[in-house]
């Protein structure tokens, strides 16, 4: 049985797409808020024992826009089933930090 999407997904999957990979760049068509709340995310996920390895694959999925889920579960090395959960968990968080999940 599938698991239902949130109406937000997608918006949250652009806000973190929009959101530069390196701290010098301007993030175009960004509020202060959604940065914050990627940044606030991207806090979290660095606090974590595997916070190296998530971060890096954030950064293969969504900034430089390289892998897909599987692929950057393969250069990690991690199993896709653990990729997708990653996945989820920081848009969740994301969405968290924007008010929009309880």
């Amino acid at each position: 049985m599938s698991k239902p999407r949130y109406s937000w997904w997608g918006y949250i999957k652009t806000i973190i797409r929009r959101y530069p990979s390196e701290k010098d760049k301007e993030s175009p068509g960004l509020s202060k808020s959604e940065k914050a709340a990627v940044e606030a995310a991207i806090t979290e996920v660095e606090l974590m024992p595997d916070g190296r390895d998530r971060i890096a694959f954030i950064r293969m999925v969504f900034w430089a826009q390289t892998h897909t889920l599987s692929g950057a579960a393969m250069s990690i090395p991690c199993s896709e089933r653990t990729a997708r959960r990653w996945h989820a968990a920081f848009i969740k968080s994301v969405a968290k930090n924007l008010g929009l999940l309880d």
